[in-house]
């Protein structure tokens, strides 16, 4: 299966998570609401924000910092001609302020005007590095990652795994910046480094719905269909509700009750085939008890005592006082210390 051409544009995941970042690295206000109604923005806790910020700024044209967080708010709350406005006004008046730079790159971004925010995140990365800031200063890496972001949507792969690379070197435990590496390992047909990456990224957030997507996909073209099975059911349960990749890749996977008819003819003969067979129904179908069961007690018959007993504490989860999930939970405790 060719993992680039399957859904051309599920990148597009990897993008808007890089970009979320953004509003926190600009260090908008807390109490900011985006408000997605013209006619409801005066009642809105964002829109009495940004009417104090406006009033300190009439008040006082020449305070940076205040016109710095309305340009900020205005940002976040999707009003994005003021706010340009609003950092253009911060560069007049103090060229090359890398939060101005910053809120106008991702407004270009957000637009798709990818060659502009390009500009932006060098001239950032120019600024940054010239001997005024601290050389592991958190803007960087956040500057070398969006710039990464922003060749990947360009499709200049080789070029953004270079930006990227940089931003692990000031920072090593994003998970964003491994997400977008390995996502840019696959595209230029670098598998081992395409996994490594993905896996990094789990380490550091393994509920991420975009990296169990991709990792689900990595270990079912290895033939590890449970393993995959799970991993979809983990992203499907965290991503957007307008990601529907998950489920659908658990959908191809085919019924529950199919798999569980199928482990349960398996399981006097070969534990481990019907284990797999049960992992994959309890994945399509997380209420299943009869599932979640088969695969508790497979896991215990196959010694793998964490495992079952991981098993038996879902059985518990979906059936509350079940008295033999609860003795064989108690009996799989580990010894205390």
């Amino acid at each position: 299966m060719d993992a680039r051409n399957d859904n051309p544009r599920r990148l597009d995941l990897a993008i808007k998570v890089a970009i979320g970042g953004l509003v926190l690295a600009l260090g908008v206000l807390a109490y900011v609401i985006i408000a997605t109604e013209l006619q409801q923005r005066a009642a809105t806790p964002a829109a009495r924000a940004i009417a104090n910020l406006e009033q300190i700024v009439r008040d006082d044209p020449n305070d940076l910092g205040a016109r710095l967080s309305l340009a900020d708010a205005l940002l976040a709350a999707g009003r994005f001609r003021e706010a340009a406005e609003q950092y253009q006004e911060v560069l007049n008046a103090q060229a090359d302020d890398p939060q101005a730079l910053a809120g106008l790159a991702f407004i270009a971004m957000e637009q798709g005007e990818w060659r502009t925010a390009e500009g932006y995140w060098r001239k950032i990365i120019e600024v940054l590095t010239d001997g005024r800031f601290d050389a592991v200063d958190q803007r960087l890496e956040r500057a070398y990652r969006h710039l990464g972001a922003t060749l990947m949507e360009l499709r200049e792969y080789e070029e953004a795994i270079k930006y990227l690379r940089e931003a692990t070197r000031v920072r090593r435990d994003v998970a964003d910046t491994y997400f977008l590496l390995g996502i840019a390992y696959r595209e230029i047909d670098s598998p081992v480094l395409y996994r490594e990456n993905i896996e990094y990224a789990l380490r550091f957030d393994p509920l991420r719905p975009d990296a169990n997507y991709e990792y689900g996909r990595i270990l079912l073209a290895e033939g590890d269909t449970a393993g995959a099975a799970e991993r979809f059911r983990v992203a499907a349960q965290n991503a957007p509700a307008d990601r529907t990749e998950p489920q659908e890749a658990l959908a191809e996977l085919g019924t529950a009750p199919a798999r569980l008819q199928k482990a349960s003819e398996l399981a006097s003969a070969d534990a481990s085939a019907a284990l797999s067979e049960a992992r994959i129904a309890a994945a399509i179908d997380p209420d299943s008890v009869e599932a979640a069961r088969l695969v508790a007690t497979l896991y215990e018959r196959l010694d793998n005592r964490e495992a079952a007993l991981a098993g038996w504490q879902r059985v518990l989860a979906l059936v509350p006082g079940d008295s033999e999930a609860q003795s064989a939970s108690e009996r799989l405790q580990p010894p205390a210390q």
